[in-house]
């Protein structure tokens, strides 16, 4: 069920690696969300020629609705990297309003989940199943390193690689900055995997409930609706109270960097930033 919010965060962070990317990107999104979701189903092509409708109808509510906000949300953030020196809950209050906007992606995409589950067959419940499974160990393969230090060090260096597009060359000490921050902050990632278990047990017993089950439209829209909410809310206290203090060590992370910044490097951002609103203005207004 979370496919669909990913597809678009994968977009998204596709255009913020290549501004040249983002209209050629963004106007095939449709067909890049049917593949995805196709290759977590293997669709029939009846079940993909319904499909595809309800994908142009979501990307076009993205087009009018959404962008607009993204458009505000980086003139809002460009206003922040100007500054000289930037709060730890003023970076959290950024990140949440940035969260809230997948959050109405997930409300818009939940009638596709509804409508398409109900067709599935038990062939492709399985396939769905196997899915979820290669995910988990894909994440463990990539996420969960036999040492701390192996932990920090790929950390770090996906850290550095956003940083760098952002701000521009890091220096020495930016770095070794980020990675003192990063040697502080709790690392538990049998408890991330643990998680992520649940979540595709969860999917799939939505999923399965939706496809197996006789439940009203209202009753399958709350079923979905309360899966979403158990994504940003875990029934496990442990984890949940992990991912806040994550949460919480990103925010003071992404502060002691900008306050870091030189004038070069906050300009890098603010001109970087400049760019994706200029596209993402151009996207919003076509018709």
């Amino acid at each position: 069920m979370r496919v669909i919010q990913c597809i678009f965060i994968l977009l998204l962070a596709g255009l913020i690696s290549n501004c040249g990317f983002v209209q050629t990107a963004y106007n095939n999104a449709p067909q890049a969300l049917s593949w995805w979701l196709d290759d977590y189903f293997d669709f029939t092509q009846s079940q993909q020629s319904a499909l595809n409708p309800a994908l142009n109808r979501l990307h076009n509510w993205h087009r009018q609705n959404q962008l607009p906000l993204y458009i505000a949300t980086l003139k809002d953030l460009q206003t922040s990297i100007a500054k000289t020196q930037i709060s730890t809950s003023e970076v959290c209050e950024k990140t949440e309003n940035i969260k809230s906007l997948f959050g109405e992606l997930q409300l818009e995409s939940i009638p596709i989940i509804v409508d398409i589950a109900p067709f599935l067959s038990d062939k492709q419940m399985q396939y769905f199943q196997t899915k979820l499974d290669k995910r988990a160990q894909k994440w463990k393969s990539e996420w969960w390193q036999d040492t701390p230090e192996a932990q920090i060090e790929m950390r770090l260096e996906k850290i550095e690689s956003f940083s760098e597009k952002l701000y521009g060359d890091l220096s020495e000490s930016q770095q070794t900055l980020l990675k003192q921050n990063l040697t502080k902050t709790p690392i538990n990632p049998a408890l991330s995997y643990a998680e992520i278990l649940r979540r595709n047990t969860d999917a799939y017993d939505i999923v399965y409930a939706l496809n197996k089950q006789a439940i009203s439209p209202e009753s399958k829209e709350k079923l979905v609706k309360a899966g979403f909410e158990r994504l940003k809310n875990s029934p496990n206290p442990e984890y949940q109270a992990y991912a806040n203090q994550i949460k919480q060590r990103t925010c003071e992370i992404i502060a002691d960097l900008h306050n870091s910044t030189n004038a070069k490097q906050k300009q890098h951002a603010n001109d970087w930033l400049e760019g994706y609103i200029t596209e993402f203005t151009r996207l919003s207004t076509v018709k």
